[in-house]
């Protein structure tokens, strides 16, 4: 008898635990894009370019829809890749980009910055191949890099945030190592923007 009763005051303390299922957190994945480049050909993915800019309306921005407490910002970062012609040499296709992006609030605020670093050399370098472009299949001529996954904390009271380019540094053989910074110069790509929040 004891051991009956000791059991079920285990399972109901154990119950007692676990959240809620109203305490979920509900994703939200609307995001305006000053640049969208639509759809992964084969990850369905949405590809916007990140834009060097002050504001989310410069480049992506995502309102939090009403919540308590913080919310959560994630996404993916991918180097923002041309892609040669399939005929180029081997050497010219090497290209190495460091992009480095901010998430600010309407304000123009710093709550983080995030960075993705990578090397072409091949197509196998790529995340995907983006479609509605004049290449052979009717791909485009840039194309997304491997992600980079990113986290971000939303602080309490911050309604909208936006992921802005911070910095772009590009090696390659012809031109050797050049970086940007001029406003409205794309320096990475995106795709799987979500924020986590609390109803």
């Amino acid at each position: 008898m004891r051991t009956v009763l000791l059991a079920g005051w285990i399972v109901s303390a154990g119950a007692a635990l676990l959240p809620a299922q109203g305490d979920a957190p509900r994703v939200t994945t609307e995001a305006a894009c000053a640049a969208s480049l639509g759809a992964g050909l084969e990850s369905r993915r949405t590809f916007c370019d990140v834009l060097i800019g002050a504001t989310g309306a410069d480049s992506v921005a995502m309102s939090v829809p009403p919540h308590t407490g913080a919310s959560t910002l994630l996404f993916d970062l991918h180097n923002r890749f041309t892609v040669p012609a399939a005929d180029a040499p081997a050497a010219e296709a090497f290209a190495r980009h460091e992009a480095i992006v901010s998430v600010v609030t309407p304000a123009g605020d710093v709550l983080g910055r995030a960075a993705v670093v990578r090397e072409f050399r091949t197509t196998g370098d790529l995340f995907d191949r983006l479609g509605g472009g004049g290449r052979p299949g009717g791909m485009k001529g840039v194309a997304p890099g491997l992600p980079e996954p990113a986290r971000f904390i939303i602080p309490v009271g911050v309604q909208a945030v936006g992921i802005v380019g911070s910095r772009l540094t590009v090696l390659t053989p012809a031109n050797g190592l050049q970086t940007f910074d001029t406003p409205g110069r794309p320096v990475a790509l995106i795709s799987h923007l979500r924020i986590e929040y609390q109803p």
